[in-house]
């Protein structure tokens, strides 16, 4: 009977009914809790993987993002991280807060990640204060948090057997020095086809304390595996064998498994690494005979990595695959009330919003198979037609490091290779070398409440970055709609990461309407005070390019309608004209000062052009009847029935042309909008893990300005109570003698219970007057209570 191990235990087929009763468990208690978030969740998902002694948290997300700033520096139970929604139509005011927790692992106690919070800011709550380093992740939909491998117990490995092969040398009996420190090894470099948490190979138990005859011999056994594995070129595994000998208590085999691990990560290509292990190794034996030849290595090295990193399979060992299953339910309601002038307050919200987070995940030392759903549903009681259930991701994926490949088939949102929207589909990639890896796609887009079908499919071949090199990938795609071909695109995206620069660019340009769809770029950069920069540039088609752009300039409903009567080239020529074009650009930085306070300071612009498209009337209208007033003829037949060319609601005024049977649809730019804005963030405030955070903004519109400032504070009290306070106010003016004030205050209570019920209340009123050639004073008032179970 086949087992699989499960939270640190061996179950066997039974076992597994159990664990499939408990999923079943869990789905009921979310039918009782009633359903779902409002708005789309913008935390995709959270993998956790060791690389080195660190565990490395990726917080992916649904969006587009850009780090830019992060509090306290580098230590605290409280990490609060801010980045800006970088893609158009996404606004943190229309997000509801989505709380995620950890995954289970075994190399970090439970933590938690709430967004939004603050102004432009995410939470992670950690079990208890830790260090950590925060950066931009190697795309545009990430944030990584390097944080170190919490203390573990030792185990009693198992230990490889010896395999007949040629005794090896003695190794020199170690002087008499301190124990060395516990240098945990990196994961075997695999080639998994997309980022995903890796297992733990070094995953320890608790065991009894070994004796010294049992120290030795687990010692020489490693040995002989990782000088095996060395001599083949295998030096990830050579790392991991080396790691298991340092980890043990002092013995005969230390000082060659120091030496050796420093060898093994110069031959991987890891430099800094091996001049760490070199420096420690001529700390600890001074007089070892093998002194010279360390130091004359460690003068070798570069002064940076100089090599892309050779890249191994990765290890398979007998450990048991390991289930995990975790996720969360939540429930919110909201009430709301206002009134105008003096009027009587009326109800204006009234609703139940739910959401489940499911995840189960099996995994062994080279495979990592995962399943995800979540489901929101929002229930308006006043409003019960705008009532709605939508699933946003359903889908099974597994890697495989060793044979290389990665696969995901079911709903999933999209991970750059030119897909633009959620979708129904399945995408993949298969490792060519260690560095290089095609991939392919094929979906059918999920856009709720659009009555247009699109599919695409599409393929991808990427280099994958290293640190201090870089990764950049080319893919070529293709999408219909409704039948008709509407998207050909291809494109690449870039990314490099070194320590100090974080960087990521795409460029997609679409064939069939000649012109650039998505140009962007963002990089964040870190100097030696810790001082961190950001800037982006972002150039896009607002919509992107899609038939569906033309369709309200030329009324008609469907893709099919417009093609069938202006052809598809033509068409195309009316989406390049009508759709106008986005641009933004947002520079900052971030100075620490002292242990508590960092101050920010942000600029920010953005503008949308107009638009000028040339209306083909006389294909549109089965005839024009121009007698009457040849000026305003009449269409007959058109796409709105037969109306004259002023009542059909397309072109403007005076614009038609008799020759040639046109007229003209424009729409105005938006004008430039120029912000900013200064922030002073600071942590441990009067009690400790209090946090405070005074933000200060300029806006300098087209034909307005406004001022906004905003106080926040948040109070950590009684271990598990927390209170959130805020208040805004906002003045702005307008050239045409319209102006507006706005104060709004809030104060959020959290209660967090046995690290797995969370409530929540919050109350806030808004309050706005505008004067000028319009009069009126507007209150609102609202509350919302909420719960959240957290499943481990």
């Amino acid at each position: 009977m086949k087992k699989v191990k499960m939270a640190g235990r061996i179950f066997n087929n039974a076992a597994l009914s159990a664990v499939a009763a408990k999923i079943a468990r869990f789905v009921l208690v979310f039918s009782l809790l009633a359903s779902a978030n409002a708005f789309a969740a913008i935390i995709e998902n959270i993998d956790v993987a060791r690389v080195g002694d660190q565990a490395e948290v990726t917080i992916h997300f649904t969006t587009e993002i850009q780090y830019t700033r992060h509090t306290p520096g580098d230590e605290g139970k409280f990490l609060r991280v801010f980045f800006r929604l970088t893609k158009p139509g996404v606004s943190e005011s229309e997000l509801m807060q989505e709380v995620r927790r950890s995954p289970k692992n075994d190399l970090l106690p439970p933590f938690t990640v709430a967004y939004p919070e603050l102004v432009n800011g995410m939470l992670i709550t950690f079990a208890k204060p830790t260090k950590f380093i925060v950066r931009a992740g190697d795309d545009s939909r990430s944030i990584v948090v390097m944080v170190p491998v919490q203390p573990l117990p030792a185990k009693d490995r198992d230990v490889p057997p010896a395999k007949g092969k040629p005794a090896v040398k003695p190794a020199p009996v170690a002087i008499e020095t301190p124990a060395v420190a516990a240098v945990v090894a990196d994961p075997p470099v695999g080639s998994a086809a997309a980022p995903a948490q890796t297992p733990d190979a070094n995953k320890p138990e608790p065991a009894p304390v070994l004796s010294a005859d049992k120290v030795e011999e687990m010692a020489h056994a490693f040995l002989l595996d990782g000088q095996d594995a060395f001599e083949k070129g295998d030096y990830p595994k050579a790392i991991n064998r080396m790691n298991r000998i340092l980890s043990l208590p002092q013995n005969s085999r230390t000082m060659s498994a120091q030496a050796l691990i420093g060898e093994a990560r110069e031959k991987n290509g890891e430099i800094a690494k091996a001049r760490a292990e070199y420096d420690l190794y001529l700390k600890l034996y001074p007089n070892s005979p093998e002194v010279p030849k360390i130091k004359q290595r460690l003068a070798a090295l570069p002064a940076v990595d100089t090599v892309r990193r050779p890249r191994a399979r990765a290890v398979r060992d007998d450990r048991p695959a390991e289930w995990t299953v975790y996720g969360s339910l939540s429930s919110y309601f909201f009430g709301g009330q206002s009134k105008q002038d003096d009027g009587p307050m009326k109800r204006d919200q009234e609703s139940m919003v739910s959401s489940l987070n499911f995840s189960a995940r099996l995994r062994d030392s080279v495979t990592d198979t995962r399943f995800v759903f979540r489901d929101t549903d929002s229930r308006n009681f006043m409003r019960p037609s705008r009532n709605y259930n939508r699933i946003y991701s359903a889908y099974a994926e597994r890697t495989d490091r060793e044979i290389g490949y990665f696969v995901r088939v079911g709903r999933q949102n999209p991970n750059g290779a030119g897909v633009l929207e959620r979708f129904d589909g399945i995408t993949g990639s298969y490792n060519l070398t260690p560095d290089f890896k095609v991939g392919a796609v094929y979906g059918e887009a999920v856009e709720f409440g659009s009555p247009f079908k699109k599919n695409f499919y599409g393929g991808s071949v990427e280099l994958a970055p290293q640190v201090g090199w870089p990764g950049a990938s080319l893919y070529g795609i293709e999408q219909n709609i409704d039948g008709i071909l509407n998207r050909r695109a291809v494109g690449s995206e870039f990314r490099y990461f070194d320590g100090q620069v974080t960087a990521f660019g795409l460029v997609d340009y679409d064939v069939l309407y000649k012109g650039v769809n998505i140009g962007m770029a963002q990089a964040n950069y870190l100097d030696k005070w810790n001082n961190n920069y950001f800037i982006s540039y972002d150039y896009r088609q607002s919509p992107t390019y899609s038939l569906t752009n033309a369709l309200s300039t030329t009324g008609y409903s469907t893709v099919t309608d417009l093609v069938g009567n202006v052809g598809a080239s033509g068409a195309r020529q009316l989406v390049s004209e009508m759709t106008a074009l986005s641009t933004m650009f947002a520079a900052g930085v971030t100075i620490p000062v002292g242990e508590r306070w960092q101050f920010g300071a942000d600029y920010r612009m953005s503008e949308i052009s107009g638009t000028n498209a040339t209306i083909p009337l006389a294909q549109m209208c089965k005839e024009i009847q121009d007698d009457a007033n040849p000026n305003d003829p009449l269409c007959v037949d058109g796409p709105r029935g037969t109306l004259r060319i002023s009542e059909m609601g397309i072109c403007q005024v005076d614009s038609y042309d008799l020759v040639t049977r046109t007229c003209r649809a424009t729409s105005d730019a938006s004008g430039r909008t120029n912000m900013y804005s200064a922030q002073a963030i600071g942590t441990n405030l009067f009690v400790p893990n209090g946090v405070g955070v005074v933000y200060l903004g300029y806006i300098a519109g087209p034909n307005y300005t406004g001022q906004n400032l905003g106080l926040s504070y948040i109070f950590p009290f009684f271990e598990n109570w927390r209170l959130e306070n805020n208040a805004r106010y906002y003045t702005q003016k307008s050239d045409s003698g319209q102006n507006m004030t706005q104060f709004s205050p809030s104060m959020k209570l959290v209660y967090q219970w046995r690290n797995s019920l969370s409530l929540e209340g919050e109350l806030g009123y808004s309050q706005s007057n505008n004067t000028g050639t319009t009069v009126s004073k507007n209150r609102r008032e609202y509350l919302y209570l909420g719960i959240r179970w957290d499943y481990r």
